[in-house]
């Protein structure tokens, strides 16, 4: 899902996401048909990378789909929402064009989470990649964004899919070459005024930006979803590092933003 999986961190989520926070829709999005209140914790066919794809994750390049369009005012939202190098923190920089690209992607049989068309039900999506250098000379990545689907329904139904995706193919590659492992879902913190939230954790392996290739690294996200609104965060970490330290991190930048809706 492109929001949930948020383009596996280049391709959506999302994500992504896996992942990948969502949350204020606007009135009309609010009055989109078919949303549901329920939680999107591992047991609710419910999980993003959203169209959202769910995680955002940080893969090496953006969706190579020449698919625009969309709605101008949705597509500023989207953009607003999405956070920029200073709301990460000291140190983030831009590391690629955002992703605003309604392209659909798919997990097939063979776990391969590859692009698949055009999304008819994607209004609008906006994905933006960060990068941050480490004392070693190593770069960690993130990536957020937003995305807003026809229906709050045709946003749940991404949600679910990239839950159900993830449960079937715990292991899985995507086209950028990014190879995830272990990845599973975790109970999701409580995101006010959320109708739904998905948190994924697992193991990443990437082809960085210099052509190598990186060791596994953690990785946490979250996506969430309000009507037929999905926002996401995701969070790359050091081998060094541990799950929490990302998911404290994926949780504070979900604040930061709720906090401009």
């Amino acid at each position: 899902m492109k929001t949930v999986h948020a383009r596996t961190l280049g391709l959506r989520i999302a994500a992504l996401a896996a992942a990948g926070l969502v949350l204020t829709a606007c009135n009309d999005d609010e009055a989109a048909t078919g949303a549901t209140g329920q939680s999107a914790s591992p047991t609710a066919s419910a999980s993003a990378t959203t169209s959202a794809k769910p995680s955002g994750k940080a893969s090496g390049k953006p969706s190579s789909s020449a698919v625009t369009g969309g709605d101008a005012a949705a597509r500023a939202r989207t953009d607003k929402l999405a956070l920029t190098p200073a709301d990460w923190g000291a140190g983030f920089e831009t590391r690629i064009d955002d992703d605003t690209s309604l392209a659909k992607f798919t997990m097939d049989k063979s776990c391969l989470y590859k692009e698949d068309g055009p999304d008819k039900t994607l209004v609008a999506y906006t994905n933006r990649f960060v990068r941050v250098q480490r004392p070693d000379g190593s770069q960690l990545w993130g990536t957020s964004g937003a995305s807003q689907a026809t229906t709050a329904d045709a946003a749940h139904q991404e949600m679910a899919k990239w839950a159900a995706d993830i449960r079937r193919c715990p292991d899985y590659k995507d086209d950028s070459g990014t190879q995830t492992t272990s990845a599973h879902d975790i109970e999701s913190p409580k995101v006010p005024g959320a109708d739904e939230v998905f948190s994924e954790e697992g193991l990443a392996v990437y082809h960085d930006d210099d052509g190598t290739t990186t060791p596994p690294r953690p990785y946490s996200s979250i996506t969430a979803r309000k009507g037929a609104l999905t926002v996401w965060v995701f969070v790359d970490l050091a081998p060094d590092q541990q799950v929490f330290e990302g998911r404290a991190q994926a949780r504070a930048l979900l604040q930061k933003i709720t906090a401009k809706w």
